[in-house]
């Protein structure tokens, strides 16, 4: 069911309004009023705000060092494996073996069989 429509957009621009605004106050207060903007992140409430909106960078610091790059690292050598496999697959040695197999196939079309499939469709 698409709830798209049926969310007025102005719920649907929130978020955007949001994050202009605050980035608009942001800049505004640490440009015009830097001493208050510092008093009250050394307070004990604004400490708190400032540690607690720092610590979501040290929990995607240790996702993407452990598990993002654990699964890049395990898709880099699949696909180094599966790349060395094709290419095997389309040098010399798997050029090879693919005209053989294909003039055997050939070689087995041009046996009495076909002749005579040939003769018994005419």
């Amino acid at each position: 069911i698409d709830t798209e429509f049926a969310v007025p957009t102005l719920f649907k621009l929130l978020p955007f309004v949001f994050t202009v605004s605050l980035s608009i106050l942001s800049v505004l207060l640490s440009e015009s009023l830097p001493k208050l903007l510092m008093n009250f992140k050394f307070s004990r409430f604004g400490y708190n705000i400032f540690s607690f909106f720092s610590q979501r960078f040290y929990i995607e610091l240790f996702y993407n060092k452990y598990i993002v790059e654990g699964v890049l690292k395990l898709g880099g050598q699949t696909s180094k494996s599966l790349d060395k496999g094709s290419v095997e697959l389309l040098g010399p040695y798997g050029l090879e073996k693919g005209l053989l197999v294909l003039s055997n196939s050939i070689g087995n079309l041009s046996t009495v069989v076909l002749i005579s499939y040939s003769l018994y469709t005419i």
